[in-house]
């Protein structure tokens, strides 16, 4: 496997990553734990996910969001793999109905890595991204939300996802 170093970090990925958004709805976690298995044999290291993969948008918002997340989660705790992987996860879709419970608000970013580290069943995320830009929260309040996570310990870096840099 051939690796490079992830943006302009010293961190170093594979190449090629592992997509989990189809974990849960289209792949059962036995499927996914053959799948990351395969993955890491390999020497794929980065798996990406998002708080939202793992099921269709759904009247009540939640039905199904973060089964991806609790799939990778239960692997990792099977696994004991959670030292070879760069795990990556997203927050920003609306993870239930409630005003504040999507975008990059403080606030939901807060609570939303919460329930990421609690589905991941790990204390930290490698790369905690933006997964869409929001043009109604400030900039210095997203930054200001994931520097205190980064001095927290609960992620180590930064990235976006689906817009550019």
């Amino acid at each position: 496997m051939n690796y490079k170093h992830l943006g302009r970090t010293g961190l170093r990925v594979s190449r090629i990553g592992l997509g989990t958004m189809n974990f849960g709805e289209l792949t059962d976690e036995s499927a996914s734990f053959s799948i990351m298995d395969e993955a890491v044999d390999a020497g794929i290291n980065f798996f990406d996910t998002a708080d939202v993969y793992g099921g269709p948008q759904s009247p009540d918002m939640a039905k199904g969001y973060g089964t991806s997340e609790e799939i990778i989660g239960n692997w990792l705790a099977r696994s004991g793999q959670r030292d070879r992987i760069v795990l990556a996860t997203k927050v920003y879709q609306p993870m239930d109905t409630g005003p504040n419970d999507k975008y990059l608000s403080a606030y939901h970013i807060r609570r939303a890595c919460e329930a990421s580290l609690k589905r991941l069943k790990t204390d930290h995320i490698d790369l905690y991204q933006m997964h869409h830009i929001d043009r109604n929260t400030p900039w210095e309040e997203i930054w200001q939300a994931m520097e205190q996570l980064i001095r927290e310990g609960k992620i180590s870096y930064v990235g976006s996802s689906n817009f550019a840099g």
